[in-house]
């Protein structure tokens, strides 16, 4: 500290003559702090600790301390914690791994430079004294009344180069106004001498009492300022354990909350695996029942089919009969043999033989007779020319030798050459939309 404060100028680093002749003496090494003056301030408590950082180490240095160690306070941000804080988070985080102290002694170190009487050895009641000395204002009095009362002569004229310095600092270095001096003016007789020596110390006792009076006060002042930094260091230590117990609390409730969300999500699961068991359950129930409705409509359509079969053979046979009939009845305008019969007339180079499949005939289903009637006619134009232009005979694209023809609007015959010359086979009857779908099961089948 500076000497404007009002408080002592700080001691040199270098040995002084008291120091060299304690250290003359011989006392060992164990009786002093080691060179690097690490202290165990994980043996202290942790209110303890917490307040030898907070009257050892500034607002600055806490933070820089919490900030290196990577201290922090759940439910707060590490820039909004007070300083009563930072020093519990320091004296928890010291208890808990007492290599983390280094740090601390450096900054320490860094700013206080050395503890005193480093070099002298002390008991617990010498240790007592100087905690005692040092915790009040009367510090520095009670120290130089130490060195002062000391028996030997060496460690008493280290008190005087020190109040030297001390009273230049008090009263200035030239002569103070009304000091004292006890010659006498010329023709000054000794009553008059000593009259104006009690006036001067008169009024050196009044300047000495004005002087107390106003340290009394400045001590008076101090200690209201001490307690009221008490008062003020105790409010902030409860108020830091009040937040401490609070967020300690909201982080068990927390907890706690985490816990039923996740009993919760548990018991979600569990009725989400049963709903699925038992929505599988229903679909294999309505898979089946729609297995055996499929099934069922498969049979109808088989017996339709076979229905239809027979439907064909019985339209096979009367095409026949009608075959029958035209060549046993020629019409007008036939040739006549020399026997009397007529020849039928001669087919022409472009007429084809049709063959009706069983797709055919199967594919006739679910159309009006009026489209059934268009199909046969045009199968029969087919056969006369299939060049016709009312067929509008064209290739189907990826089939190789298939064809489709004009039936109505949105209706196709489909129908391919035979293998057999001049022969037709009349595959099926189809939407237009289809052709594609049949394409590809052709494609599928072949």
């Amino acid at each position: 500290m500076s000497a404007a404060s009002g408080d002592p100028p700080a001691a040199g680093n270098e040995p002084t003559a008291a120091s060299a002749r304690v250290e003359s003496l011989g006392p060992s090494d164990s009786d002093l702090p080691d060179a690097s003056f690490d202290a165990p301030l994980q043996e202290l408590d942790r209110d303890a600790l917490s307040v030898f950082l907070f009257v050892s180490l500034t607002p600055e240095e806490t933070t820089q301390l919490v900030k290196e160690l990577d201290l922090s306070q759940p439910g707060f941000r590490r820039e909004t914690l007070g300083e009563v804080q930072r020093c519990d988070l320091l004296a928890d985080e010291v208890r808990a791994v007492p290599e983390r102290r280094l740090p601390i002694l450096t900054m320490l170190k860094k700013g206080w430079e050395r503890p005193v009487l480093a070099s002298l050895p002390l008991d617990p009641p010498a240790a007592l004294d100087l905690l005692d000395a040092c915790s009040g204002e009367g510090a520095l009095p009670l120290a130089l009344w130490r060195v002062l009362s000391d028996p030997c002569l060496e460690t008493r004229a280290e008190a005087r180069p020190f109040l030297q310095r001390l009273a230049a600092q008090c009263y200035g270095s030239g002569p103070r106004e009304g000091a004292y001096d006890k010659r006498a003016a010329p023709g000054e007789e000794p009553l008059e001498l000593a009259h104006r020596e009690a006036r001067e110390l008169a009024q050196r006792l009044d300047d000495a009492e004005r002087r107390c009076a106003q340290a009394e006060a400045r001590a008076e002042s101090a200690r209201k300022k001490g307690d009221e930094a008490r008062e003020k260091l105790q409010s902030w230590l409860k108020e830091a354990r009040a937040r401490e117990a609070q967020a300690i609390e909201e982080s068990a409730r927390a907890k706690e909350l985490a816990d039923v969300a996740a009993r919760e999500r548990t018991r979600l699961e569990s009725e989400l695996t049963a709903a699925r068991s038992q929505e599988a359950l229903v679909e294999s129930l309505r898979l089946r029942s729609a297995l055996k409705d499929l099934e069922a409509r498969a049979s109808a359509v088989e017996a339709r089919l076979e229905r239809e079969r027979e439907r064909a053979g019985n339209l096979e046979q009367e095409l026949e009969r009608v075959r029958n009939v035209g060549a046993s009845h020629p019409a007008a305008g036939t040739s006549q043999s020399e026997d009397g019969e007529t020849d039928p007339e001669e087919a022409p180079n472009s007429w084809l033989m049709p063959v009706y499949t069983r797709e055919f005939y199967a594919s006739l289903e679910g159309w009006d007779r009026r489209i059934q009637r268009a199909a046969f006619k045009q199968a029969v134009r087919l056969a006369q020319d299939h060049r016709h232009p009312s067929l509008r005979a064209l290739p189907l694209e990826g089939l190789p030798g298939y064809y489709r023809v004009r039936v109505a609007t949105d209706v196709r015959l489909l129908y391919r050459r035979a293998d057999r010359q001049n022969t037709i086979e009349i595959l099926s009857l189809i939407d237009r939309e289809d052709l594609d779908r049949y394409i590809k099961q052709a494609k599928t089948r072949s």
